[in-house]
């Protein structure tokens, strides 16, 4: 029996276990992943978490990743982390590499990710996600991110329907990958394992992946930002990542 229930955001509320959109979602099931434990997973649009889950967890302004446990929720990526690590980790195998310095390293990854990395894949995944959603869904995503303006979002897509307006921003959201590029390259040069902290997975990898995870709806953005030349290790870090066996491909598509 699972012990953990994970609250995710999929696109279809006919579909609940369809493609995981959320990038800070993908941390958490990475995390129970590492940690080897069963999760039932519950699958929410943008108004069920509104709804459903608010009203479930007495928490108006619930997001996911949440998780419940015998009653109890935790929400917030981070904090997931940390609860899972107390829970489940010990010097050898630890979501932070077993040190305080790592917990800082991974908080910085996260940091980083959330802002200079996602500022140049959001307009990306802005323009794809809707075709994953179902008509609630695009309906509360357009009043949320473009207050209710649906000439906004179409302005959007119409701008990176243009060939050099998506090069450029294609190489903007790569261009922000050259520090990591970099750290994996000097990893790789010691022999080292392609991992951020240590020789093992961690959280740190795991909020990479998520925007990877989420930014990889939109078609060009795995070939053009991941797997660009310019970016050969973090490519090597990718499928590190998805042959881990962490990685449900199942809701990656």
């Amino acid at each position: 029996m699972a012990k953990y229930t994970l609250y995710q955001l999929v696109g279809d509320a006919s579909s609940p276990d369809g493609r995981v959109i959320s990038p800070h979602v993908w941390k958490t099931k990475l995390d129970l992943a590492f940690f080897e434990q069963k999760v039932n997973d519950s699958g929410k649009t943008f108004p069920q978490i509104r709804g459903e889950l608010s009203e479930l967890t007495k928490n108006p302004a619930v997001t996911v990743p949440t998780i419940e446990v015998d009653g109890e929720f935790t929400t917030d990526s981070w904090k997931i982390a940390e609860y899972l690590e107390a829970e489940h980790g010990t010097p050898e195998k630890s979501l932070f590499g077993g040190s305080v310095a790592g917990k800082d390293f991974a908080k910085f990854i996260e940091i980083w990710s959330n802002t200079t990395l996602a500022n140049e894949l959001r307009p990306l995944v802005a323009i794809s996600i809707t075709s994953h959603f179902d008509s609630p869904s695009k309906s509360y995503f357009i009043k949320s991110k473009f207050a209710g303006d649906i000439t906004k979002h179409s302005a959007l897509v119409n701008k990176f329907s243009n060939s050099e307006e998506l090069e450029t921003q294609l190489a903007a959201a790569r261009s922000r990958l050259s520090a990591i590029e970099s750290l994996l390259k000097y990893k790789k040069e010691k022999g080292e394992p392609l991992w951020l902290i240590g020789s093992n997975p961690s959280h740190a990898d795991f909020c990479l992946f998520g925007w990877f995870a989420s930014s990889s709806l939109h078609p060009s953005v795995e070939k053009e930002v991941w797997r660009h030349k310019d970016n050969e290790t973090v490519a090597e870090w990718l499928d590190l990542v998805l042959e881990s066996g962490l990685v449900d491909k199942a809701q990656l598509s």
